[in-house]
């Protein structure tokens, strides 16, 4: 039987629209941009099953739903292996750059040696502002209360980025 006669009185646009379809799909794995060579495509793609399911027999619009189907997933994972280990990985298409410093030095850990330490208010805290603890401008915050710049604080917690202080008692001024 020649495809033509199996296709029914669509087989040419079924052709066509299959076709076009999927070189629209191509492009679109193939370009950046905002998915409407990829929408065309998919749209093609549905006219080919629907002519098929409307015109032509159920039979061929399955085989060309599973033949799309395979041909998309085989693409799409031949793009990811590529874009991987190929040759797109060295193309401009993929970024190469990496840092290979950590993102920041202030992390909970080196933070912890502050705990119990005393400084003084740079600005108002209300309830975050900046203080001075052991050298250095630090952002931090109390627990809500209000303290007014150049006040004798201590570090009572400290959770990740985030050094949580209060007032400092008297004995504690000594320190200073």
């Amino acid at each position: 039987m020649p495809l033509l006669e199996i296709l029914g009185p669509t087989a040419v646009p079924t052709i066509v629209c299959l076709l076009v379809g999927l070189l629209l799909l191509l492009i679109e794995m193939f370009t950046p941009g905002v998915g409407v060579p990829g929408a065309l495509g998919l749209g093609s793609l549905i006219a080919v099953i629907v002519m098929q399911l409307g015109w032509g027999s159920p039979v061929v619009a399955t085989y060309i739903t599973a033949g799309v189907l395979i041909i998309i997933i085989v693409s799409i994972l031949l793009v990811i292996r590529s874009l991987q280990k190929g040759r797109l990985s060295k193309s401009f298409l993929v970024l190469n750059d990496a840092i290979d410093a950590s993102s920041t030095a202030n992390g909970d850990a080196a933070r912890q040696e502050l705990l119990g330490k005393v400084g003084v208010s740079i600005t108002a805290l209300r309830p975050s502002g900046i203080a001075e603890i052991g050298g250095a401008r630090l952002d931090v915050m109390t627990s809500g209360e209000f303290i007014a710049p150049s006040t004798a604080i201590e570090v009572t917690d400290v959770k990740g980025l985030h050094i949580l202080v209060r007032a400092a008692t008297k004995q504690d001024h000594e320190v200073l």
